[in-house]
């Protein structure tokens, strides 16, 4: 089980086992919640809500240490002397100790009932998973629908964007970037090798999507960090004067990743990036055939 391959480094507090176990656990809830109509609502609304309880113990650890890089990269760009760096200790220092918190908090979770609970329920549904009766039809009749429904919220969320749209509706496009990725990944290799040679394309561009927005959703919370530390240290001048400069460079990385977003999202909106699932539509017809 995936989940259960991850955790051995993250109970040992490594920052990729944390990566890799928070990763594992979003895309398990996406495809979850991409393949609904396969599988038993009740069951699938308690494991959520499980799934939801670790990746929230895991993303409190992971999105510290990205922060934490994040401004010390930034720090160093602006004065590779470290004066900077220095300055901004009061910031560092803060982080540090609520990742600190976070990583007791999650390594109580990993230990405790609750997880092991949810390793039990998973590994039980493994073996005799809870379907129901529409999970019975051919696989590539009924799954690649899973993958135009992720692609069409995408696109209602995409379209009609502007540079100038409020931080919440990007992060949100982000998650159903991350939604519509991880269902094209789970389905197109069952489609045959030339359909999912085609949706290689479309897979690699809803990746940058991802990542690109991704960027912006960091920019966006370091500069809350970093106006949070200014309202603490107002009358530190040093940190004021490097933490100022700080926020000036996630202010032009959030707008250069929103540029950035707008001609990547023009080449997904081609036909051709879409045309594996035109594909699919044949491959079902012949499959009821």
């Amino acid at each position: 089980m995936r989940i259960a391959a991850s955790d051995a480094e993250a109970k040992r507090g490594e920052a990729e086992g944390i990566h890799r176990l928070r990763t594992t656990t979003r895309r398990l809830r996406s495809e979850l919640h991409s393949l609904d109509n396969l599988i038993d609502r009740r069951w699938r609304g308690q494991i959520e809500e499980e799934l939801s309880w670790l990746a929230g113990r895991l993303g409190e650890v992971r999105d510290l240490d990205v922060l934490l890089a994040r401004l010390k990269k930034a720090a160093i760009a602006l004065d590779p002397a470290g004066s900077s760096e220095v300055a901004l200790a009061p910031l560092f220092s803060t982080l540090q100790a609520r990742r600190a918190l976070a990583a007791r908090l999650l390594n109580d979770a990993l230990r405790g009932d609750r997880y092991r609970g949810l390793l039990g329920t998973l590994q039980q549904a493994a073996k005799r998973p809870a379907l129901t009766d529409a999970a019975s039809q051919p696989c590539r009749v009924v799954l690649p629908a899973a993958a135009c429904s992720a692609w069409r919220r995408l696109k209602k969320a995409g379209r009609g964007l502007r540079a100038t749209d409020p931080d919440e509706e990007f992060h949100e496009l982000r998650k159903r970037a991350k939604r519509a990725r991880y269902t094209a990944e789970l389905i197109a290799p069952i489609m045959g090798r030339e359909v999912a040679r085609d949706a290689g394309r479309f897979i690699h561009l809803v990746t940058e999507v991802q990542d690109t927005l991704g960027q912006l959703q960091d920019a966006v919370v370091a500069t809350r960090e970093i106006d949070r530390g200014l309202a603490e240290h107002a009358n530190d001048p040093a940190f004021v004067q490097a933490a100022h400069r700080l926020l000036e460079s996630q202010h032009a990385s959030d707008q250069s990743a929103r540029q950035a977003f707008f001609k990547i999202w023009n080449k997904l909106e081609r036909k051709k990036s879409r045309r594996w699932m035109r594909m699919w539509a044949k491959a079902k017809a012949h499959a009821r055939a």
